[in-house]
């Protein structure tokens, strides 16, 4: 009876365990599962593969704009402003095309048809395949089936993201919805710290073949062209983005140049086809790229080259047609193939002996 007893209190003092750690997931929410987040209200943003899903389902929008951290310091009350559209952000920090189309499919299953899809679509993620893929998104945040949110609310890992976002937050780090996920005021965007960040590789002595990458950047466009077929109704903005000359360099000594700008062709080519569709490229923005003091590594870049590339996408500068994207891009493959790169990279001066 004594051994009963005690198996009983054993098992009521779990379940009234786990039943307070479920009501302090459910208080707190640190992934906003149960309940986005409300005009004027501040929260921690730092798991984009965790929190999205929330996001996602929870918040009031009609339009997304979408890329990897290249659009982490995008605001979306840039394209709000721009469209009058009420516009939500999704951000994977080097994403992959597979993660935006779970995360699109699960915008449309929870608000519709959406007005516009802004897409910032990164050249280095074009070109990589599937089977490259290094990280995964949490499936059951972003399913349908409410069985398996027990992993949410029953985890000691969620318990331990309530007391550090609590910490974080007390630490003045929550911010509004509109700069989650920002980092460009933690970072100095200047010629020195753009060079100092930039590992120049060695130079190859192979020559990627043009078409190496033309598989993995079919597999993924046919996965952009599905979201353009499947939904008509729906306005596509996507934009090549503005890599700096560093990037070029990196491509250039790697043997990889072409092949990229290959398969940016074969991606102007098809997403061209489609009326619903406009283009733009910063590829080729040559007073930019050229000017390192907008960077702070090879690809990333300011809030303020961010808000301009916005303004540019939103008025339609930087378009491209059927009738103009060869000629620019054969432009830019001279462009990067004839480009002195060396002085870039300045040589320490010599001693007198």
């Amino acid at each position: 009876m004594r051994a009963k007893r005690f198996f009983i209190g054993v098992l009521a003092g779990a379940v009234i365990c786990l039943a307070a750690l479920a009501a302090v997931v459910c208080v707190q929410d640190p992934f906003f599962v149960l309940r986005g987040v409300d005009e004027g209200e501040t929260a921690v943003f730092d798991n984009e593969r965790y929190e999205m899903a929330g996001l996602i389902r929870h918040q009031d929008y009609s339009s997304v704009v979408m890329g990897t951290s290249l659009v982490a310091n995008y605001r979306a009350s840039w394209f709000g402003e721009g469209t009058g559209e009420t516009v939500l952000k999704i951000t994977f920090p080097d994403g992959w095309i597979s993660e935006f189309d779970t995360a699109l499919d699960l915008a449309y299953h929870t608000h519709g048809e959406l007005e516009y899809v802004f897409f910032c679509l990164d050249p280095n993620i074009l070109v990589r395949g599937e089977a490259e893929r290094t990280v995964e998104l949490p499936d059951y945040l972003y399913n349908e089936n409410p069985l398996d949110d027990v992993k949410y609310l029953f985890n000691a890992d969620t318990c331990r993201y309530v007391l550090e976002k609590w910490v974080e937050a007390g630490r003045g780090q929550a911010v509004s919805l509109d700069e989650a996920y920002t980092w460009d005021g933690d970072y100095v965007f200047s010629w020195s710290n753009a060079l100092d960040s930039y590992i120049r590789p060695e130079v190859s002595r192979t020559k990627l073949p043009d078409d190496a990458y033309a598989a993995a950047a079919e597999e993924n466009l046919d996965v952009i062209c599905g979201w353009i077929e499947d939904h008509p109704d729906t306005r596509f903005v996507i934009w090549f983005p503005p890599y700096s000359i560093l990037y070029w360099d990196k491509m250039t000594r790697e043997g990889t140049a072409d092949a990229v700008l290959t398969a940016v062709e074969s991606a102007c080519q098809r997403l061209l086809g489609y009326e619903t569709v406009s283009l733009h490229s910063f590829l080729d923005d040559y007073d930019v790229l050229e000017n390192l003091n907008y960077y702070t590594d090879h690809i990333h870049c300011s809030g303020e080259l961010t808000h301009a590339v916005t303004q540019d996408v939103l008025a339609g500068r930087r378009q491209l047609t059927e009738g103009t994207y060869l000629r620019q891009l054969e432009q830019l493959r001279e462009f990067v193939a004839g480009y002195d790169y060396e002085w870039l990279f300045p040589q320490p001066e010599q001693g007198n002996g």
